[in-house]
């Protein structure tokens, strides 16, 4: 009896996972990465943990945000299809608005009353060689993001 139910609870808690609605933008990114890796060699996609919802603030207000990590993203047929020597994509998405970095890993930083959105970045964008060490800080202001790096790609 102990195992049905088990069994049970395991279907529901996979049946709640799947159920997960993310916004259009971040499903257009999920679906054409799915394309991608079965057009390599009919390869299986798994999505992983790649779509986190963060809240990014400032003296300015605050926004709640997606960031869709192709770092998470696994394909079957091919080790390296979602990421490069530099990094992977993340994409973040405000508004129905996305924006798009090469990144070697995120996190968020509250300094003060402010939540930052630190991207770790190949060191080629802050004017070094690209396996030197380089951090952009991305900070909510009002009605869209600042920061000081290059910007979305």
């Amino acid at each position: 009896m102990t195992s049905k139910i088990l069994a049970v609870l395991a279907m529901l808690l996979l049946s709640v996972g799947s159920a997960m609605a993310f916004s259009p933008e971040a499903q257009q990114l999920i679906d054409r990465a799915a394309a991608d890796c079965q057009a390599f060699e009919n390869g299986e996609f798994d999505q992983g943990d790649a779509v986190t919802e963060i809240e990014l603030r400032s003296q300015f207000g605050t926004v709640n945000a997606e960031l869709v990590d192709e770092s998470q993203y696994a394909c079957s047929s091919a080790a390296s299809l979602f990421c490069g020597t530099g990094g992977c994509m993340l994409n973040l998405i405000v508004n129905g608005e996305k924006m798009s970095w090469q990144s070697t890993g995120w996190r968020l930083i509250d300094w003060g009353p402010d939540r930052i959105l630190l991207i770790g970045r190949d060191g080629g964008w802050c004017g070094g060689a690209g396996a030197e060490v380089c951090y952009e800080a991305l900070v909510w202001s009002k009605d869209g993001i600042l920061t000081v790096g290059p910007g979305p790609e």
